[in-house]
Parts: C-alpha cells; sequence; structure tokens
C-alpha cells in the first residue's frame, strides 16, 4: 500500500464517526500554548460538538446559521453590535456579568453594556443639559459616586447615555448628520457629584431592523426593554462600574428582553409641575428628578 493510500486511509478512519471527529479536534487543540485559550476552546469544542449531535444538526442548518452570522455582522457599526443583542438575548451578558463582578453587598450591581456604548462621547460640565435636542420630557438627575466606605470618590469619569421619547437612540437616529444627543461624559469632583439635564427615557424594543428580532420573534416574542439610564463609571483605584438605572414606573420591568433589571438598579423618577427645580432653574413645564448614589468596588 502507497504513502497516500495509507494517509487516506486514515483520514477515513478519523471522520468516519461523530466521536472521532471531536476526539481528532480535541487532540489538535490541545497544543495550544497559552493555558486559559487552550482551556476555553478545549471547552468550546466539546459543547458546541456535543449541542450539534443532541440536535441532530443538518447541513442545511448549519449552512444557514452560518448564513445568518454572516448577516448579522454586516447590522455591526459603531454604536451598534448586533452580536452583543444576541448576547444579551440569550441571557449570556447577564451571565458574564454577574460571575465576573463579586462585590460587597452594598455596592452598585452592574449590569450588561447594552449595543449602543460610544467611546469618546461629548464632554460635558456638571448640571449642564446633555440631552442636545433630544425629544422627551426634562428630566434633572443628580447623585454621588462613593466608595464602599461611603466617602465620595474625585476625578470618576461617568458615561451616561440612554433613548428620546420615540425609544430611540442617537447611532439609530441618522448618526452622520444629526450627532450624539442624550450622551455626555461627565467628571466628578472633589465631592463626588454628579448633576445633568436630559430627558425622561422611555420603554422601547431592541432593534426592529436586524437579525437578533428576528430570531426573538421566532422564540420568546420578547422584545421590549424597560426605561433606563445607561451608566459607565471609572476611577482611579476602583473597579470599572457598568450598569443601569429603571424607571419604577416601566411596564416592562419584568419581562426585559435582555434580562438585565435587578432590583437594587429600579429608581423612583419623580414627577414634579411646572415651578423651581432642585438646582434652581425655573422650569415652565412638567419635569422628572432622578437622585441615586453610586458605590463602586476597589
Amino acid at each position: 500500500m502507497s504513502s497516500n493510500q495509507k494517509s487516506a486511509h486514515t483520514i477515513e478512519n478519523l471522520y468516519d464517526a461523530t466521536d472521532l471527529i471531536t476526539q481528532e479536534v480535541l487532540k489538535r487543540y490541545e497544543q495550544t500554548p497559552d493555558p486559559r485559550l487552550k482551556e476555553i476552546m478545549l471547552s468550546l469544542v466539546k459543547h458546541v460538538h456535543s449541542f450539534a449531535k443532541e440536535v441532530k444538526l443538518s447541513s442545511k442548518e448549519w449552512l444557514f446559521l452560518m448564513q445568518y452570522l454572516e448577516e448579522t455582522g454586516k447590522w455591526c457599526s459603531p454604536g451598534r453590535n448586533e452580536f452583543m443583542i444576541f448576547s444579551d438575548a440569550l441571557g449570556l451578558s447577564m451571565l458574564t456579568v454577574t460571575q465576573d463582578y463579586p462585590r460587597p453587598a452594598h455596592a452598585t450591581e452592574a449590569t450588561l453594556v447594552g449595543p449602543f456604548l460610544l467611546e469618546n462621547a461629548p464632554q460635558f460640565a456638571m448640571g449642564t443639559d446633555i440631552s442636545n435636542g433630544a425629544a422627551g420630557t426634562p428630566m434633572y438627575a443628580k447623585g454621588r459616586i462613593l466608595d464602599t466606605e461611603g466617602q465620595p470618590i474625585a476625578n470618576c469619569v461617568i458615561d451616561v447615555w440612554h433613548s428620546d421619547d420615540r425609544g430611540l437612540y442617537d447611532v439609530q437616529d441618522d448618526f452622520e448628520k444629526s450627532g450624539p444627543w442624550g450622551r455626555a461624559q461627565l467628571t466628578t469632583g472633589a465631592n463626588g457629584e454628579y448633576t445633568f439635564w436630559s430627558v425622561l427615557p422611555v420603554d422601547y424594543p431592541i432593534p426592529q431592523d436586524g437579525t437578533a428580532i428576528r430570531m426573538l420573534r421566532a422564540t420568546t416574542g420578547r422584545s421590549w426593554r424597560p426605561a433606563h439610564l445607561h451608566f459607565r463609571i471609572q476611577a482611579p483605584g476602583h473597579r470599572q462600574l457598568i450598569t443601569h438605572i429603571f424607571d419604577k414606573n416601566s411596564k416592562n420591568l419584568d419581562g426585559d428582553a435582555v434580562f438585565g433589571v435587578r432590583p437594587s438598579l429600579i429608581a423612583d423618577f419623580v414627577y414634579h409641575d411646572n415651578g423651581v427645580a432642585p438646582d434652581g432653574k425655573k422650569m415652565d413645564k412638567d419635569f422628572y428628578t432622578l437622585d441615586y448614589d453610586f458605590v463602586m468596588t476597589r
């Protein structure tokens, strides 16, 4: 028997049974130099292969999945990550956040980042209006950034972003032409306080034009998120905190499409008739206020 015949015979033996295929793939990835990457890849291969065997994944279904992933990538752009929406909707984002963010009981809970974070958001001074033309009812937010000992944290960089009263974010609203709105970067002073004006966020569905919504329509049927503000807080010597603050009056607190709600993150957005706001500003229309303190871990 020639060497070519022996090689062909060996390959046939390796790939003529599902278990042999899995064993050969694992054998190759055993050579991964980095220990952590090796651990992740071996586990990934085992679970992906087990999944395909368990559901008896067909070639037609596999091809559909590959094409679906390709289409999903085409929906990604600066300010929108369609793969992140899938991760959120499958509960993977919150599972990862929960197991990766140990904290003291009184520290602020983390939650998922969502698909609409933008780096290098426009910087605003404390107390100013970050809405930049976003439509909605005026809202004044204030609070403090504290450490676990209750002391204020100076020089915190706070990114905040949220929807307008249509349930849209700036990156969904002809961003190249309109630019950012309802989005800002603030920096705390020595007292650790933050204040800003904007508009009240509302409940909204996840993007209705991509691949994630098609998956949800075919499965859970749930696509709505409760009204919330996004916060990312970074401070020297402290662990980055990414979280939401949810409106307690939201209709979708019990059915968040991406499983992000935590009881400690539900707050009272207080309604006020026109009059004088907490910062002394005279309001000729109704408005809301939010007062919420964040506690960061070292």
